[in-house]
């Protein structure tokens, strides 16, 4: 298998985003040195935020921070990425409030406890938690191992799900997949790295082989809700989301699946500052707005 030549596959405006990113980066690589450095380029590249109003409470018992949207038809439920490790509430508050007014829905994003310091379930049990409180329309949304959360979640709880939006997802063990080797040296994500936040996820257990750890393991995907699936080109978790898309359409479910070309793991972040991860983002808005607007025939 050829190595992915990235000079090639990722354009100007994404090199030089990735040097900015990297320039983040400690010296001194600790989960807490890390996570503080996520938390800065976050903030650094924080764009002027929309006028949008906000709120911190708990819901189930966890802390969430909920967006007031203009038109209020539909609840998105966001869940952030960070290999369970690493992010939080202010992590992804451009990202939220940016769906919030483009898609005038509500947002309500969970702050759910990190690894190693609460290794699984507690993750996924904040994440039912919420959802169980919850009595609205609904649409869970999850980038990376919020991802593996909101489809878990789905799962579990299909019922009470209106829709499901998984951004370059987490959804299966490390190595499972072609891309995995194919994309061990992308950037802002490599194999190693996807390797080391799971042994984070386990603490000192066994993997448990059930959909609550990763939904891949489960065995029934039928009468799931309507689902859209974006998955980047030069990630090694790509193939997840596309085998996770198969398997709804082949049990009958809707699923779109969205494959950006040309963009790695986590380019939401460089949606201003990148002309394809803009576009990327605003197909995820577009999806969004279908799924609320979708009725069950």
């Amino acid at each position: 298998m050829p190595t992915p030549d990235y000079t090639v596959l990722l354009d100007a405006e994404i090199h030089d985003y990735l040097e900015f990113n990297a320039s983040f980066m400690p010296v001194d690589p600790s989960l807490a040195n890390i996570r503080k450095a996520y938390l800065d380029f976050c903030k650094t590249i924080q764009p002027d935020l929309p006028e949008i109003n906000f709120c911190n409470n708990t819901t189930g018992g966890v802390a969430t921070r909920r967006y007031i949207g203009k038109n209020q038809t539909a609840l998105v439920v966001y869940f952030h990425g960070g290999g369970f490790a690493v992010g939080n509430l202010d992590s992804h508050h451009a990202i939220c409030m940016e769906i919030c007014d483009q898609t005038g829905l509500d947002v309500l994003a969970v702050d759910y406890r990190l690894c190693p310091e609460h290794p699984f379930p507690a993750h996924f049990d904040d994440a039912m938690a919420v959802v169980t409180a919850l009595d609205e329309k609904i649409i869970l949304m999850g980038d990376s191992a919020g991802g593996t959360l909101a489809a878990s979640v789905t799962l579990q709880c299909r019922d009470k799900i209106h829709g499901l939006m998984l951004v370059y997802p987490w959804l299966d063990k490390p190595g499972e997949h072609a891309c995995f080797k194919e994309h061990a040296e992308a950037p802002i994500l490599s194999a190693q790295a996807v390797t080391e936040f799971e042994t984070l996820r386990q603490g000192n257990q066994t993997a448990p082989n059930s959909p609550d750890y990763f939904p891949l393991f489960g065995d029934d995907f039928n009468t799931l809700p309507p689902s859209y699936i974006s998955v980047a080109e030069c990630d090694p978790l790509r193939d997840e989301g596309v085998l996770f898309n198969t398997l709804q359409i082949f049990s009958g479910g809707d699923s779109v699946l969205m494959e950006e070309t040309g963009l790695m793991h986590g380019h939401m972040h460089a949606r201003h500052h990148s002309k394809r991860a803009g576009e990327a983002f605003q197909h995820i808005i577009e999806g969004l707005k279908n799924l609320a607007a979708w009725q069950k025939p």
